[in-house]
């Protein structure tokens, strides 16, 4: 009875858990039969509950069924909303060679190179229907600044699809990108992309804009940090944060305040709601209510429209109509309303960490907070203490889980960080849109930057210092099998407590113990000896590591190899293998147990292995009298030479390409290993090289 209830209450919730259902279900059985299956069961469900009211007796009987009918058909729309969101597939044998007619949505200048997503139109000679819902990663050698979102472009194809590096413990890129919409990728020259016109839309016009903007934030009087957090914090693009003070934030507990959520939508409400003040004095507060809806819908277009934004938007959205109709709004209600609303458009947000977090977070505020909260009327300052650091242990025991899992990393001060930092944040947002709309205007903001750095400052020395007095976690190793262990554990404790059932403590107990045995199990699986040669778009970087200590080595790029930037991508890595410290080698000879570095020679678990490629390594061999003989050549990004000359100056049982060889020459490579049937191994193509022990 009591669940009955708490789904009476909540309508919406009767509708989004089956919907949800529908679209895990889809990952596993990718067909539209299903969900028209599922349709005709729930019709054939409604005949047979509608024969059962004939008599009183079968009604009673037939009205707890009454549910079922109602799920599965949301099961089924759900089901078919990922059919519909999932993107097109390409024949991309017959269309490279082609040129192609695309529009350009958002476009990203580097100092050499473009990234930009566009959409296939039609092919250029009317030879192929128009494309449904295509859209691709197109990234070029050269810029050129005059492309910009709504460009409509020319180009040949040349697509390969999306996929993953072959990385140990990386990210699955391929399904990111998949859950984006995006399934294919090309590099090319920026002379082969010619504009031929435009065609803009609503959302490549407020990219526009935000480019715009944001071009006027980077060429204010700002310091570099303050125009990197106005640009992340008011225009939801965070490229422009230096990843020192990413990692320093993160540390401290505070990341979440550097990406655009439902905190920023409501100090944006807000200053909205006050510049609209007169309006209350001509009796328009409903007015009020609703130009405040209609330019928060705005800037979450102008955003980007994440799922936190929306999130919060909708949830304002009922607050606001509850108060133009009269009625009285349930939060969880709103909090299930746009949950809906986001997953109807774009199902596959239910698998993205924002969208996760973000309602993770304010569901576990509405349910946890009354029973931790603790007031004390005659002291604000208590009040807003102990109400900031409730509602940051709320959400810090209930995603930490999450953050662990995705980032590799966790904070036990952000209760005390958020206490410290919060403050400041409303009024550097208000300080920051301000100087927005100054710089839009074509103003100046000389003192008002001033303020601003002071803030700016003062927020970046508060997270630093909270960084450095954190206790060490480093990195953290998360399975999914934790993460549904510890969200278990969590709803039994939850049901404890508000049932005092002791079978539920029991069953939390069993849950914890068969979670931490698991986890013993996996932790002692994990080798604490092995050789990783990465895959790697410009370098080849070589890593051996040996209980928690690693050697790096990088023949191709040794002067210019940013170490910390590869433990930020292989966190995961490191810290599935408890690798605590990594020391870079250049020309010296360095060793650990078991390996034995001296460039261009590597001995590693007693694998033999030769560099071919940046520096003397000729040289090296024809000066040594001794007949070489390797177990493998690693071929990098600056041999400029033939496979076949190759062997002729070493004998080597395997060639390795490495993953930085550009594009031309490993395909060159690859060919003439093929054709003079050399045993190889392709980086590039078959992912990172291991070998454990």
């Amino acid at each position: 009875m009591g669940n009955v209830s708490v789904l009476s209450r909540l309508p919406v919730l009767r509708i989004l858990l089956p919907f949800v259902v529908g679209i895990i279900l889809f990952r596993f059985v990718d067909s539209i039969f299903v969900p028209l299956a599922l349709l005709v069961v729930a019709v054939v469900t409604l005949l047979w509950m509608r024969r059962s009211s004939i008599s009183i007796a079968k009604s009673v009987r037939a009205r707890q069924f009454r549910i079922v009918p109602l799920s599965l058909v949301m099961v089924a729309m759900g089901w078919a909303a990922s059919c519909v969101a999932e993107p097109e597939e390409l024949d991309v044998e017959s269309l490279n060679g082609k040129t192609v007619c695309a529009r350009i949505e958002s476009v990203k200048y580097n100092e050499q190179s473009m990234l930009m997503q566009v959409k296939l139109l039609k092919l250029n000679d009317n030879s192929h229907v128009p494309f449904r819902d295509a859209h691709i990663l197109l990234s070029t050698r050269g810029c050129d600044y005059d492309l910009v979102a709504g460009h409509l472009i020319a180009f040949g194809l040349d697509l390969a699809r999306v996929t993953n590096m072959g990385n140990p413990d990386e990210m699955d890129y391929r399904r990111y990108m998949h859950d984006k919409g995006i399934l294919y990728r090309q590099h090319t020259d920026v002379r082969d992309v010619e504009r031929v016109g435009v065609s803009n839309t609503l959302l490549t016009r407020a990219f526009n804009l935000r480019s715009e903007l944001q071009h006027r934030v980077l060429n204010s009087q700002l310091s570099p940090n303050s125009q990197a957090l106005i640009i992340a914090m008011l225009l939801g693009n965070d490229d422009f944060i230096q990843p020192m003070v990413r990692d320093s934030f993160s540390q401290a507990g505070v990341a979440h305040v550097l990406a655009l959520s439902g905190l920023h939508v409501a100090v944006i409400t807000l200053i909205i709601w006050f510049l609209l003040f007169p309006l209350d004095y001509v009796r328009g507060k409903k007015l009020r209510l609703v130009l405040t809806m209609l330019v928060l819908i705005a800037y979450d277009v102008l955003t980007g429209m994440s799922p936190s934004v929306i999130r919060a938007t909708v949830m304002i959205a009922f607050v606001f109509m509850s108060q133009i109709f009269y009625r009285k709004s349930s939060p969880l209600n709103s909090v299930a309303a746009a949950a809906l609303a986001i997953l109807v458009f774009s199902p596959n947000s239910l698998f993205g960490v924002g969208f996760q977090l973000s309602f993770i977070t304010v569901v576990s505020l509405l349910v946890f907070y009354k029973a931790f909260d603790v007031k004390f009327p005659d002291n604000k300052i208590l009040n807003y203490l102990c109400t900031t650091f409730v509602t940051s242990l709320v959400a810090m025991v209930t995603t930490i889980i999450l953050t662990a899992y995705y980032f590799n990393t966790l904070s036990l001060l952000s209760m005390f960080s958020n206490v410290l930092i919060m403050p400041l944040i409303p009024v550097f947002m208000v300080l920051g849109a301000l100087a927005i709309v100054l710089l839009a205007m074509g103003g100046g903001i000389a003192g008002l930057s001033q303020v601003i750095d002071w803030i700016v400052d003062a927020i970046e020395t508060m997270a630093g210092w909270m960084s450095t007095i954190s206790p060490p976690s480093g990195s953290i190793y998360v399975t999914w099998v934790a993460v549904v262990v510890y969200y278990s554990v969590l709803i039994l404790l939850f049901l404890w407590i508000y049932k005092r059932n002791a079978r539920m403590l029991l069953a939390a107990g069993v849950v914890l113990i068969l979670g931490v045995a698991c986890g013993l199990v996996q932790d002692s699986m994990a080798p604490r000896r092995g050789l990783v040669i990465f895959n790697s778009f410009n370098s080849t970087p070589v890593l051996y590591f040996n209980d928690n200590n690693a050697l790096l080595w990088v023949p191709d790029v040794p002067n210019d190899f940013d170490v910390e930037n590869f433990k930020r991508w292989n966190r995961a890595f490191l810290a599935h293998h408890n690798i605590d410290s990594i020391r870079l080698i250049d020309s010296t000879k360095c060793q650990l147990p078991g390996a034995v570095f001296d460039p261009p020679y590597a001995n590693v678990m007693g694998t033999g292995i030769v560099v071919a490629g940046k520096g003397k390594w000729k040289n090296y061999i024809r000066e040594d009298s001794v007949a070489l003989k390797f177990d493998v050549a690693l071929v990098t990004k600056g041999f400029h030479s033939q496979i076949s000359r190759l062997k002729e100056l070493i004998e080597c049982d395997t060639i390795m390409l490495s993953g930085g060889i550009y594009g031309d020459d490993n395909v060159v490579f690859d060919n003439e290993c093929k054709s003079s049937r050399i045993p190889y191994y392709n980086i590039k193509q078959s992912g990172a090289y291991q070998k454990y022990y």
